[in-house]
């Protein structure tokens, strides 16, 4: 696992354009997660777009990674992100996850096809770091 790295995933292209990919993340903390801000400042260490050049055949936006300087305010933020339920950025939803290394990647991509059988049976199968399934099944 890349320790303090926090992934986000569906920030349109070009924004960046228009402002600096660290003051977009900020923007999108502070609408998102306002009392995460204000209880303490969390450090951004760096960010980019990745990869570092755009597929024109690709669709779907770039990623940004945003390094953190802390590893505390990366797990407060992505704890923030799961008790939300739906972060946004200019009212279209993006997802907020750890940055995980290729490796456990590609082991959890392994799983999405049991994970997918358990889903249409009912069952809420998630995987969690570093390799434990849990079920959640209700009545």
């Amino acid at each position: 696992m890349k320790h303090n790295n926090i992934r986000i995933i569906g920030i349109p292209e070009g924004e960046e354009e228009k402002q600096e990919i660290k003051n977009l993340v900020e923007e999108v903390m502070k609408e998102n997660f306002p009392n995460l801000m204000r209880e303490k400042v969390t450090q951004i260490q760096e960010t980019q777009r990745v990869p570092i050049r755009r597929n024109p055949k690709r669709p779907t936006p770039r990623q940004i990674i945003i390094k953190m300087t802390e590893f505390q305010d990366k797990e407060r933020i992505l704890k923030a992100a799961r008790e939300e339920k739906e972060v946004t950025y200019k009212g279209a939803p993006i997802r907020l996850t750890a940055d995980v290394s290729m490796e456990t990647l590609q082991a959890r991509r392994e799983w999405q096809e049991i994970l997918q059988v358990m889903r249409t049976r009912g069952l809420q199968p998630r995987l969690l770091y570093p390799e434990r399934l849990s079920i959640k099944i209700e009545g």
